[in-house]
């Protein structure tokens, strides 16, 4: 890229910047046209900057729109996840044996010949065949510990063979000083390092810091890529630079070509910084901390875990037990030094900065190991509950109810899967079930996805699944409505269960096809089609006003 203040296209000194990326410089408009085509695939509303504290991070240069897409990166590096049943090491498809084909030159299985031959493919077949016997593949669908190395050794070989590419991985974070000594430090190391070094005869070649550093770079840089059975594993540049928000401004997802999309959950003003979630946001503010602590190696203090009433939703709260209190118990602060499990691993050293839960009504105070006990018991009972049965799911939530808060993060994943249940469990869908559990799946929608929108709006995958639901449950109140209302009552449903399709369908527009939530995008547009038609009939049907 030219110096700033200088044209790109003729070196000439210019003061107009690219709207978009405020980064490239022309010194007319005819010259910024001409540069378009090279500069489109860069161009993005982000610039990267750095400080002491957030270390690189990506900042806005202009106000970007909920929706807009932000950027759109190819992978540095891909490959098998770690613990992997034996996949094709070109596109990642599950293997199955005696459907499979060998590279001529290693001998790594694959499901077509044109795999064999894919760029992916290079660092393991070039170092298979330097070791100088073929790979031989014989169980399938379980872990194979021959897949443990693969994207490390990926990673390792463009030390020789691609120095702009070492050097971008290189400086990602690998957190190797607090990844030191640990057990997953000690595992990777003999089951990846001592792998590489025997099995690929590469002792000397690679020193041990190389390849734990590699092995770090993965495990806080690597996405997990949902578009194959099992997921795969990428790396990127610039998007490994936005920071962890547990209330993100930003959504990742990919394309059909394994592209990821950095998409804006909400308005984000000029000069704000750009984050995504590392975590799962509908966990509660300890999960997510823990998590993180032992992932990522830092401890969030981020808007959303600095309030303990997480926007005042209650998140994590627990009733309080004193007889006539209505009040809930949440500690004063979550911020408390993390002790990390694996160099710590005495459960009773947690949390000693935060030893009580105070009511918001009487004052009351409960120590934290009482409620972590508490907590502890109700997690075991989510556990041993019967999967994908609507009646143990609400047994679970009028039991809980008496201990958490109505929206605590027991009560709301219990609560999120019988909504998506309800009339999934019925050969008719949601015709054939009762009223009663029609208006449930109806409430649960609508107060789950105002909770999303609350504590996590950029999560729009889970958002516009939940409004998919929700406008098929008002579409079918409608009809049952109609029968004995006639078709104004009909009308007036149909037409809000439009209005919450589209919101719908325009979360959801991203998703690319091999996922889920991209399927519901393309059956919420063929939906609207027919409401549309719907609609127009049923307004024709009606007497005209007097």
């Amino acid at each position: 890229m030219p110096p700033k203040g200088v044209c790109a296209v003729c070196l000439s000194p210019a003061e107009q910047k690219c709207s978009g990326c405020q980064e490239v410089h022309y010194c007319t408009k005819e010259h910024q046209k001409q540069h378009w085509k090279d500069h489109k695939g860069q161009c993005s509303p982000l610039r990267v900057k750095e400080d002491p504290k957030f270390g690189r991070y990506l900042e806005a240069t202009r106000e970007i729109r909920a929706g807009d897409i932000v950027m759109k990166e190819k992978p540095l590096i891909t490959g098998p996840a770690q613990i992997s049943p034996p996949v094709c090491l070109g596109c990642y498809k599950l293997l199955e044996g005696g459907k499979v084909v060998s590279c001529e030159k290693c001998g790594w299985p694959f499901c077509s010949e044109a795999c064999t031959l894919r760029e992916e493919h290079a660092p393991e077949c070039y170092y298979t065949q330097q070791r100088g016997e073929k790979v031989s593949i014989s169980t399938f669908g379980v872990p194979h510990p021959n897949y443990q190395s693969i994207t490390v050794l990926r990673c390792l070989y463009q030390r020789d063979h691609d120095e702009k590419l070492w050097a971008k991985l290189q400086a990602l974070e690998s957190h190797c000083d607090d990844r030191r000594g640990t057990e997953k430090w000690n595992h990777d190391r003999k089951m990846v390092a001592e792998f590489i070094w025997k099995f690929f005869k590469l002792e000397g070649k690679f020193s041990e810091e190389e390849i734990m550093k590699c092995c770090g770079i993965l495990q806080i840089n690597g996405h997990e890529v949902p578009l194959m059975e099992p997921e795969y594993v990428a790396v990127f540049d610039r998007i490994s630079m936005a920071e962890h928000g547990c209330r993100a401004n930003c959504n990742k997802s990919f394309t059909s070509d394994g592209q990821i999309v950095l998409c804006a959950g909400v308005n984000i003003p000029v000069g704000s910084h750009v984050s995504v979630c590392y975590t799962d946001p509908m966990w509660g503010t300890e999960a997510r901390r823990h998590h993180l602590a032992d992932s990522k190696f830092f401890e969030c203090s981020c808007e959303r875990c600095a309030d303990a009433t997480e926007f005042g939703t209650n998140y994590s709260a627990v009733k309080c037990k004193k007889k006539d209190c209505r009040g809930y118990l949440l500690p004063e602060t979550f911020i408390v030094p993390i002790l990390h499990k694996t160099k710590n691993p005495d459960p009773e050293t947690r949390n000693l900065d935060n030893k009580f839960w105070i009511c918001s009504s009487c004052k009351d105070a409960v120590s934290d190991a009482i409620i972590q006990r508490l907590l502890q018991d109700i997690g075991k009972e989510l556990s041993a509950m019967p999967k994908e049965d609507p009646d143990a799911c609400e047994r679970f939530i009028a039991h809980c109810s008496t201990y958490l808060h109505p929206l605590h993060y027991y009560m709301t994943d219990v609560s999120l899967a019988l909504a998506q249940m309800i009339g999934q469990d019925s050969d008719m869908g949601l015709a054939g079930v009762s009223n009663d559990r029609l208006l449930l799946k109806t409430q649960l929608c609508r107060k789950i996805a105002d909770l999303i929108e609350t504590l996590a709006p950029a999560e729009t995958r889970l958002r516009g699944s939940l409004l998919f639901e929700l406008h098929a449950a008002i579409a079918e109140t409608g009809r049952r409505r109609s029968l004995t209302e006639g078709p104004l009552a009909l009308l007036g449903h149909v037409t809000e269960s439009r209005k919450i399709l589209l919101e719908s369908a325009s979360l959801l527009r991203h998703e690319p096809p091999e996922l889920p939530e991209g399927r519901l995008a393309q059956q919420a547009r063929v939906n609207l089609v027919q409401m549309d038609d719907l609609i127009r009939s049923l307004s024709n049907s009606l007497p005209a006003p007097m």
